[in-house]
């Protein structure tokens, strides 16, 4: 299977990404998972698996850098023209914390809900489509995950 798919998605994936170095990484990574896949279970259509894999880690690595650059127009439009300060910089640190011990405790459907929707930027079917549940139920973890934050930046205040 590797030397039979691998030139096919080295050359899709580049010209998808005009960048055959990313494409690589991703065609690695298609691999990986396949290979870490139970070796008992029949793989029918390993090309369209690889190609689904690999499409799927594109889509992935686009949310989280769109991720990344919302969180960054974000601190840029808090502090625009400024260093952070070493206080600022440890609230920060320490707000940030305080957010990862919140995501901690909550449920893990309301916390995956949450961080789908809240820091990868899914839409409330997206992200039940992806939990296998449903809208109505992501729209109430979403609430519920607000309230949740909303309770922490109280205790700390």
């Amino acid at each position: 299977m590797v030397e039979r798919y691998y030139k096919e998605l080295i050359g899709f994936f580049s010209r998808s990404l005009r960048d055959r170095d990313a494409a690589c990484d991703i065609v690695h990574e298609c691999y990986a998972r396949v290979l870490s896949m139970d070796a008992s279970i029949a793989i029918p259509e390993p090309r369209a698996l690889l190609y689904r894999i690999g499409k799927n880690i594109v889509t992935d690595n686009v949310r989280r850098r769109d991720a990344e650059a919302k969180m960054l127009q974000t601190l840029d439009m808090v502090t625009p023209d400024e260093a952070p300060s070493v206080e600022r910089e440890v609230g920060a640190r320490q707000q940030l914390d305080c957010l990862m011990a919140r995501l901690a405790a909550m449920p893990r459907k309301r916390r995956e809900a949450f961080i789908l929707v809240r820091i990868y930027g899914c839409s409330h079917a997206e992200a039940a489509e992806h939990l296998n549940s449903t809208k109505m139920a992501i729209e109430k973890h979403i609430v519920r995950g607000v309230i949740d934050c909303m309770n922490l930046a109280s205790d700390h205040a």
